[in-house]
């Protein structure tokens, strides 16, 4: 169980954040236009054959003897998607955080009456997507994003192998290192054709961050699993400082390009405080 006592707490505090949602403080349910009953009006059809007659207007019928019936705006239930990175570069503190944001995520969305798509991405072998729906899923859900890190990062092939086909809109949650071979944004791309809000979520290991010691250093890359050996010196860390917030900066921009949301965090960081950020600006609300 990759949660203590303490923050199984924190994670019922979560719940009662799901709850000014539901109240419409912080509205987590979006009006979808579809026909049928249970929602505001919409508008006057003609009665065909197989109509309930329960959505027949007979006000209409007495005053003008003609059979028509409702149409209504149906609320719908906001899907949310959790893409979770469990690829070789996720392994320690970072995995951990983003299986902990991810059921915090997931917990508020449940309690809110939402259903959640949990969606794995890397390992050897693709894990399948897992779907929940109602506040008694929430220990499944628990259970379900804790997984092994291993493998490349594939964030794209689990949004295209794990979304349904009709989707109905919604959001989606990317939470990465975003050391994905094919690219940082391409399943970003995917997802926003998908008529998805996406938020993406950056997390790094404060361990990684750090440049090694001054001196021959042998590095390994978590992905490949290819050997480099440099010399540290001031300008390569220098260089390598710059690089790491150029990559940052290049997925901020394409965030806000495209309309995504973006947060770049660390994965010491406690997970109720990265997901209370997360709910105060709105991303559980298309």
């Amino acid at each position: 169980m990759i949660f203590s006592s303490r923050e199984m707490a924190q994670l019922s505090r979560l719940e009662l954040l799901a709850q000014k949602v539901r109240k419409g403080e912080l509205r987590g349910e979006r009006e979808v236009s579809r026909r049928g009953p249970g929602g505001g009006f919409r508008e006057h059809r003609g009665y065909q054959e197989g109509d309930a007659l329960r959505t027949v207007d007979w006000n209409v019928y007495a005053r003008m003897r003609s059979l028509v019936v409702k149409e209504f705006e149906a609320e719908e239930a906001l899907d949310v998607a959790l893409i979770v990175d469990r690829s070789r570069s996720m392994r320690g503190e970072a995995g951990r955080c983003a299986a902990k944001v991810a059921a915090g995520l997931g917990a508020v969305a449940l309690t809110s009456l939402e259903r959640v798509l949990l969606l794995p991405a890397g390992g050897a072998q693709r894990a399948a997507p897992e779907s929940f729906t109602g506040r008694a899923r929430l220990p499944a859900l628990l259970e379900a994003v804790e997984g092994e890190a291993e493998g490349p990062t594939d964030l794209l092939g689990a949004a295209r192998a794990g979304l349904p086909r009709a989707t109905r809109g919604g959001v989606a949650f990317v939470l990465s290192d975003f050391f994905d071979p094919a690219g940082a944004t391409r399943a970003l791309s995917y997802l926003l054709s998908r008529r998805l809000q996406v938020r993406a979520l950056l997390i790094e290991d404060p361990e990684r961050l750090a440049p090694p010691p001054p001196g021959r250093a042998r590095l390994v890359d978590a992905e490949s699993g290819r050997v480099l050996k440099i010399d540290v010196t001031p300008a390569a860390v220098e260089s390598y400082v710059r690089a790491r917030e150029a990559r940052a900066a290049s997925l901020r921009a394409f965030c806000r390009r495209s309309g995504a949301g973006f947060l770049r965090v660390r994965a010491d960081q406690p997970f109720f405080e990265i997901v209370r950020a997360a709910i105060a600006r709105g991303w559980l609300t298309p």
